[in-house]
């Protein structure tokens, strides 16, 4: 088949199994003439030997807090496509914020000889669960995988991250430029990076503008829908204090807006409602809907890069992508 085509057998088996750069191996025309001649002479790849080259599986890990959360399933679907243009397969698990499960998951990983393994659960300021997971991660890197993080950690791997802060401090700007002085902000504990970072940098904007929270207007529940909803709950018999109940994602403010029509105040009349992640479906049924974009669907293409797309990448690499907040549906450019 080689012969055919007029190159290497290495370049042949390249073009149709994938390599690690899946359909990109190679020029387009080159696939061509091996797809061709593998057609001609009735050759077709064996999945179960490649599942099995090297002792390792065309397949990558993905670990994600919540399976159910608006966030994780655009961030789970960029991984799978990023993937499916790889040739290699996306083997989601979800540790559900538990230290132990997630303890127990990277055992389990250990043996099944992923590729790469990607971490895009919620990193947090304790320090010896994130010790913990460091030695899990060495372990699964001496074995021959890559380990990718998705988000800002203590961890000494390659990572894709976004600036929550400044993205955080550009909302609470733009919503103040806007004339509104009275917030409440909902978040999941400030023990997790990413929460800690939004609340930081909208406290920070909301500054710029002599506007500040006391700390018991600053609720902590879980980043989802539940968590929302249980935020609001702490707030009622003061709701009225407050024009904007700013959520730090969007699945969040989801909950917090079921409340709020519960117990039968109009948002975003009578209290507006924010969030972050800027979820595709939020913005179709709520056209004038304060978020941040963040680009969860290209984390996984950038994570995949890392993992898959070079022969070798420095613990310290960071590709850092760009989050726009938009405020009543309009972007705001940063300054």
């Amino acid at each position: 088949m080689a012969r055919l085509a007029g190159v290497s057998v290495p370049t042949a088996s390249r073009a149709l199994n994938g390599g690690v750069r899946g359909a990109q191996s190679g020029s387009p025309e080159l696939r061509q003439r091996v797809a061709d001649a593998a057609r001609a002479l009735g050759y077709s790849v064996n999945p179960a030997a490649q599942a099995t080259k090297d002792g390792r599986s065309r397949t990558v890990a993905l670990l994600v807090s919540d399976i159910d959360d608006f966030g994780s399933a655009t961030m789970i679907s960029g991984v799978m496509h990023a993937a499916e243009k790889r040739g290699v397969s996306v083997a989601v698990r979800t540790t559900r914020d538990d230290p132990l499960r997630e303890h127990e998951l990277l055992n389990q990983l250990r043996g099944e000889r992923h590729r790469a393994v990607i971490i895009a659960t919620s990193r947090t300021t304790d320090t010896h669960r994130e010790t913990a997971l460091a030695r899990q991660l060495d372990t699964l890197v001496e074995q021959g995988t890559r380990v990718v993080v998705v988000g800002d950690s203590a961890l000494d791997f390659p990572s894709v991250t976004v600036d929550n802060r400044e993205a955080a401090r550009l909302l609470a700007d733009g919503l103040a430029s806007a004339g509104l002085r009275r917030f409440a902000i909902l978040s999941a504990p400030s023990s997790e990076i990413t929460a800690r970072d939004r609340v930081e940098g909208f406290l920070a904007g909301l500054a710029e503008h002599d506007i500040t929270v006391p700390r018991a207007d600053i609720v902590h529940r879980a980043f989802s829908r539940d968590g929302g909803y249980a935020a609001v709950r702490a707030l009622e018999g003061r709701l009225e204090q407050f024009e904007v109940l700013a959520a730090m994602s969007d699945a969040m403010a989801v909950g917090a807006i079921a409340r709020l029509r519960q117990v039968g105040i109009d948002t975003p009349h009578e209290i507006e409602v924010t969030g972050f992640d800027h979820v595709p479906m939020l913005g179709d049924v709520l056209p004038r809907f304060s978020t941040v974009e963040v680009p969860l669907e290209a984390f996984g293409e950038a994570a995949l890069s890392l993992c898959l797309d070079e022969d070798e990448v420095a613990a310290s690499t960071r590709i850092a992508l760009r989050a726009v907040p938009i405020v009543r549906g309009v972007p705001v450019r940063r300054r």
